[in-house]
């Protein structure tokens, strides 16, 4: 589970896609080579022959879903934007998470550019967890009542910043 949580983490989507984030870990351990398997692959034990892992891009990275045409019309935009969360199982293609729709879907026409963070990129902000720190210790600093308290009886003061460490 360490590995799912570092991918929510770095890619800054909410936990509730801990299954997508678990299946891409799982479809990637699957594609490398292990001490106990003599460097072979799980995948190429079970299958015979050496899986590629082209494919293979970084979790949580901005995508373009192609709409095809019968789906817009003229002046509609060619490709949504979305997120990558995976990759599809009984075919070839991603599973990517459109924001504007709130729903996850499968396809095989998606451009991914790994260079940028998709929540980062949409959202124009901080990532989830980070936020959630950031909204403690501002609560933190904003509680006065505490501080003149504290001041008074002369206790140590909250720290101004909290140790989080994974």
């Amino acid at each position: 589970m360490e590995a799912v949580r570092t991918m929510l983490q770095d890619s800054g989507l909410q936990p509730r896609f801990w299954a997508e984030a678990l299946h891409a870990y799982v479809h990637t351990k699957n594609r490398c080579s292990h001490k106990l398997t003599e460097g072979k692959t799980p995948m190429e034990i079970w299958s015979g022959h050496k899986p590629s892992i082209r494919h293979c891009r970084t979790f949580g990275s901005l995508a373009y879903v192609y709409v095809p045409t019968v789906n817009r019309n003229k002046l509609q935009p060619k490709a949504k934007i979305a997120i990558l969360v995976g990759y599809t199982v009984k075919r070839r293609g991603y599973r990517v998470w459109l924001p504007k729709e709130r729903k996850v879907v499968e396809s095989i026409h998606v451009k991914i550019d790994e260079t940028k963070n998709g929540v980062k990129t949409l959202f124009g902000k901080v990532k989830h967890y980070d936020y959630a720190i950031y909204q403690l210790d501002q609560n933190l600093n904003n509680d006065s009542d505490c501080r003149a308290k504290d001041e008074k009886s002369n206790s140590p003061k909250p720290p101004s910043s909290l140790d989080i460490s994974i």
